[in-house]
């Protein structure tokens, strides 16, 4: 099992995702075009199975700035086309938006910390989101945008009223979560304590509350991370076989 990762920042890889991977033996071929100028994005989808967008601290809009995010997008729309699960992050799931024509868009505030994140009527009859989690789930966000739900997509997690969209599906296995589910306690703490304004300005005290959020939410996080993403990855190894 081959996977296309799409990776901005050394902080910001699959972490708990690894786990579910290792099941299938999966190989991961990071790509980091923010970091190094040789890491080109592949033109197809050619010689993978599936395709990992993970978070940045860029803007899926940002393409002036940073032209392989539409390529990018161009990857989500023939890996979708070709029925090769997709699966994207934070700025993951905004590319993944964009790819089906949806608006991506700035929050009045940053949401940063543990949300509850409430799964849908839609979400309860998915193949991922279809499963027992600890209730309330509350998830890791870290991010100034938000996004529409692309037309054709099912929404499967409601959150705060104030970022309502948290993760939809589109055609069969192409996945979009804005909660950082991937994160451990040490990225999660290392992403707050780096941070010279977002915190500081949205979120104060969260640096004194982390600790005790993430005893208070860390498992139940970890372990919808595991069971959502094995049944993701388990769409992988079965769209190998059907090829």
């Amino acid at each position: 099992m081959k996977v296309l990762l799409l990776q901005h920042h050394l902080s910001s890889g699959p972490a708990y995702l690894y786990e579910p991977a290792a099941r299938h033996d999966a190989v991961f071929d990071a790509r980091m075009p923010h970091l190094e100028t040789d890491h080109m994005l592949p033109d197809d989808d050619s010689g993978f199975d599936a395709y990992m967008l993970m978070g940045g601290i860029m803007n899926a809009g940002d393409v002036a700035e940073f032209p392989w995010l539409d390529q990018a997008a161009e990857l989500v729309r023939l890996f979708t086309a070709a029925e090769k699960p997709v699966l994207g992050i934070c700025l993951g799931s905004q590319i993944i938006a964009r790819a089906f024509g949806a608006r991506t868009y700035d929050l009045e505030a940053s949401e940063i910390g543990y949300i509850e994140a409430k799964v849908t009527a839609g979400g309860r009859d998915d193949r991922l989101l279809g499963q027992e989690f600890i209730d309330p789930l509350f998830l890791a966000e870290f991010h100034s945008q938000t996004f529409d739900i692309p037309e054709g997509g099912t929404k499967l997690i409601e959150g705060l009223p104030s970022c309502p969209n948290q993760a939809f599906r589109i055609a069969a296995a192409t996945y979009a979560f804005q909660p950082h589910f991937e994160v451990t306690p040490a990225s999660m703490t290392q992403w707050v304590e780096s941070s010279d304004k977002l915190v500081a300005q949205f979120v104060p005290d969260l640096p004194t509350q982390l600790p005790n959020l993430l005893n208070l939410h860390h498992y139940g996080a970890h372990d919808f991370c595991w069971k959502v993403g094995a049944a993701w990855f388990d769409l992988v190894a079965e769209r190998m076989r059907r090829s």
